[in-house]
C-alpha cells in the first residue's frame, strides 16, 4: 500500500508541477519564463494597446510626434508589399511573430502572473542605471547642443503623449533594433561567419547601438553636434543590447519605455 501511495502522489502532483511550471526554485523559473515568446506577448500587449489607443486619440492634433521613425519605417516597409491597413500594422506583425514563436516551440500555453509582475519590477530597476548614466554624462560632458525641436514638442505633451511616445519608442525601437538587427547579425556572425555565439552577441550588439546612435538626431536646430547625445545613445545602445540578449525582448522594451517615460515627464521642457 506505500508502494502504490507513493506512486499516486507523484502521478497527482508531477504532471501539475510540469505543466505549471513550478518545478525548481522560482528565480531559475523566472529567468526561463520572462524569456519566453508567450509570456512576452502577455506583458508587452496592454503596452501595444495603450500605445495603438493613444496613437489613435492624439495623432490628428500631434500628427508627427507620436510616430516614430522606426515605426515609420515599418510602415513604408509594409507598403512595399501592398500591406496598408493603417498604423496598427507593425504592432499586429509584432504580436503575429511571437504568437508563430510559441506555436513552433509548442510550449505549453499557460503564463504564470508571477512572472508578469517580476518582470514589471525587474524593469524598473534596470531603469536606473541608464538614468544614473545619463546624468553622469549630462555633467561630464559639454553640452554643444541642445535637444532639438522634437524634445522640445515632446514636452509639451500632456501626459497621456508622453506616454504614447514613449511606449512607441520602446516597441518599434527595440523591434528595429534588437530584435530584428541585432539578431540578422548574430545569424549571420555565428551561423555564416562562424564565430562563437559569445563574439557574435558582442558584435551584433556593439554594431546595433551604432546605428541606434546614428538614428537619433544628434544635432541642434543649428546643426551642432552634441557629444553628450553621442556618448549616451551609444552607451544607452549597448545597454539595451546587453537587456535583450541576457533578459529578452520584453524587458528591454519595458526599459526602454519606462526610461523614454521618466525622461520625458521630469528632464525635457515642460509646457507653460
Amino acid at each position: 500500500m506505500g508502494g502504490r501511495s507513493g506512486t499516486h502522489r507523484r502521478s497527482a502532483s508531477g504532471p501539475r508541477s510540469a505543466d505549471l511550471g513550478l518545478d525548481g526554485p522560482f528565480l531559475d523559473r523566472y529567468w526561463r519564463e520572462s524569456r519566453r515568446p508567450l509570456t512576452i506577448l502577455v506583458f508587452l500587449l496592454p503596452l501595444v494597446a495603450l500605445y495603438e489607443v493613444g496613437l489613435f486619440v492624439l495623432l490628428p492634433e500631434h500628427r508627427g510626434i507620436l510616430t516614430n521613425l522606426a515605426h515609420e519605417t515599418l510602415l513604408r516597409f509594409f507598403a512595399v508589399f501592398g500591406v496598408t491597413a493603417g498604423l496598427a500594422v507593425p504592432a499586429a506583425a509584432l504580436l503575429v511573430v511571437l504568437l508563430v514563436w510559441h506555436l513552433l516551440l509548442r510550449e505549453r500555453w499557460r503564463v504564470d502572473p508571477r512572472v508578469l509582475g517580476g518582470m514589471i519590477v525587474e524593469s524598473a530597476v534596470l531603469v536606473v542605471p541608464l538614468l544614473v548614466l545619463g546624468q553622469v554624462i549630462a555633467r561630464s560632458l559639454p553640452a554643444l547642443a541642445d535637444g532639438g525641436a522634437l524634445d522640445r514638442r515632446i514636452g509639451e505633451l500632456d501626459l497621456l503623449g508622453k506616454l504614447t511616445v514613449s511606449l512607441g519608442a520602446g516597441i518599434f525601437e527595440e523591434l528595429v533594433f534588437r530584435m530584428l538587427l541585432v539578431a540578422v547579425l548574430h545569424a549571420l556572425l555565428v551561423d555564416v561567419g562562424r564565430l562563437s555565439s559569445s563574439v557574435g552577441s558582442i558584435v551584433a550588439v556593439t554594431v546595433a547601438a551604432a546605428v541606434f546612435t546614428w538614428y537619433h538626431p544628434l544635432r541642434d536646430d543649428a546643426g551642432v553636434l552634441s557629444a553628450q547625445r553621442i556618448a549616451f545613445f551609444f552607451l544607452a545602445g549597448l545597454y539595451f543590447g546587453g537587456i535583450f540578449v541576457l533578459r529578452g525582448f520584453g524587458i528591454v522594451v519595458a526599459v526602454h519605455a519606462l526610461y523614454d517615460l521618466a525622461v520625458s515627464v521630469f528632464l525635457l521642457p515642460q509646457s507653460g
